[in-house]
């Protein structure tokens, strides 16, 4: 019944959807941004990433409506990602339908609503059909958390606010001139960032099908014929790379984990970056992050005295590995700190950008936490104020287990070299115009 009334309503707003055309044609808004909405019905299935939450496992409906802008070149970013997709969905799901399991667990999990923009990027294909991939980032409000009297088998989220984060691939066909088909299949995640737990987070897969139009017809993509054509380094054979240094701070409650009351611990992070661009739009290269995660003095073994002073009991082992004793040791946080090695990536949009790292934790002092390994796993969303200072969000994760998110703000050195292409008099490159023989031998 209840999937029945989801697909009246789904056809209900793509009626509505072609009801704009007229009002479309009086909003400049609307007629000079190629605006476009969209229905879309989805059929999910729980993924359970971790042996504890199996008991979650389901088949269920949810359902999405999105308002976005197709993008036409306005601007050199869009020509250079083939003319992505920008707007914002509203999602909506109810994890208490379909369960195989327990016919309870709905009461467990409850619903969940979510708002989050995105950005659609076409991969191939042409004006009547594509490939695109969807990301999307923003918050989501579960109706049920745990709780340890009223909702304790609500092991998977310990909050109602929480991140939402869609990827997804779709298939776009064009039915008429402003009216396509979407089919989609993707992966759907809720998390807190471990600022509250419990925080294994919700996971969906699920494949979905629906309606796009154009409230307006479509305005014709500028192409790259029409922009003037660049070639690298054709004016003074410079090159650049790129120093970021950035301070991040968040929050994690344990209390849930380890007892004792809850309270927020500090994690700070210190973090550089040596980045060297390819593209016009990408760049690559290595990370050195120190983090100080303050909760790690909630874990067995750790315990805070009367003056403040962390304590850590290490194992005393003889030459053959057998216990002998126990040790009691006060230490700074400083010998709690985790130096991180990394190799990263960077996509960019003009002033927003994304950075993916994938790292290493260095075991340099003997109390550092590695108990959820030695690999770990960040995403940073970033916006650029200037050429040098930035901001950006942050969530580090082990293998899909969120550790925690920062927001921090950085700053960027900018620093240009020259090319070595003249270090011999007798070079036969040709000089780029407005570039002289004195600039041979500078590297």
């Amino acid at each position: 019944m209840k999937l029945k009334k989801a697909h009246i309503t789904l056809w209900v707003l793509v009626l509505l959807c072609g009801s704009l055309k007229v009002k479309a044609q009086d909003y400049p808004w609307v007629s000079n941004n190629n605006i476009m909405v969209e229905a879309r019905a989805h059929y999910s299935v729980f993924w359970h990433h971790h042996f504890e939450m199996q008991r979650f496992n389901a088949f269920y409906p949810a359902f999405e409506a999105s308002i976005y802008q197709n993008t036409f070149g306005r601007n050199e970013w869009e020509t250079l990602y083939n003319y992505p997709y920008i707007g914002v969905t509203f999602y909506h799901a109810n994890y208490g339908l379909n369960f195989q399991n327990d016919p309870h667990i709905g009461e467990v999990l409850g619903s969940v609503f979510a708002l989050y923009p995105f950005v659609n990027y076409p991969l191939i294909g042409s004006e009547n059909s594509q490939l695109t991939f969807k990301l999307g980032v923003g918050l989501g409000f579960l109706t049920k958390r745990f709780d340890p009297i009223e909702n304790n088998y609500n092991y998977a989220i310990g909050s109602h606010f929480n991140a939402a984060v869609n990827l997804s691939f779709e298939y776009r066909q064009r039915l008429t001139k402003r009216l396509m088909s979407v089919a989609s299949l993707g992966l759907t995640h809720f998390s807190n960032g471990a600022t509250v737990l419990p925080n294994y987070g919700l996971n969906t897969f699920s494949g979905a099908w629906g309606l796009a139009y154009y409230l307006r017809t479509p305005r014709v993509n500028l192409t790259l014929s029409k922009r003037p054509e660049y070639y690298p380094f054709e004016f003074d054979n410079k090159r650049w790379f790129s120093i970021d240094l950035a301070y991040g701070i968040g929050f994690k409650d344990v209390s849930k984990l380890y007892g004792g009351s809850a309270t927020h611990f500090r994690v700070h992070e210190f973090s550089s970056y040596f980045m060297v661009p390819f593209s016009l739009r990408s760049s690559a290269g290595l990370g050195f992050t120190l983090a100080l995660d303050l909760s790690d003095q909630r874990r067995p073994n750790h315990y805070v005295d009367d003056e403040g002073h962390i304590h850590v009991i290490v194992d005393i082992r003889d030459n053959d590995g057998h216990l002998i004793g126990k040790d009691d040791r006060i230490v700074k946080p400083i010998q709690m700190t985790k130096p991180n090695l990394s190799v990263c990536y960077s996509l960019s949009m003009t002033r927003l950008s994304y950075l993916f790292e994938f790292g290493w934790h260095l075991r340099v002092f003997e109390v550092t936490d590695l108990s959820k390994g030695n690999i770990y796993q960040k995403v940073s969303l970033r916006y650029q104020f200037s050429d040098n200072l930035f901001t950006q969000l942050a969530l580090t994760t082990h293998f899909g287990q969120a550790d925690y998110l920062c927001f921090g703000l950085g700053y960027r050195f900018n620093e240009k070299y020259y090319l070595n292409l003249f270090r011999h008099e007798n070079s036969t490159k040709r000089l780029p115009p407005g570039v002289r023989k004195r600039h041979s031998g500078l590297l």
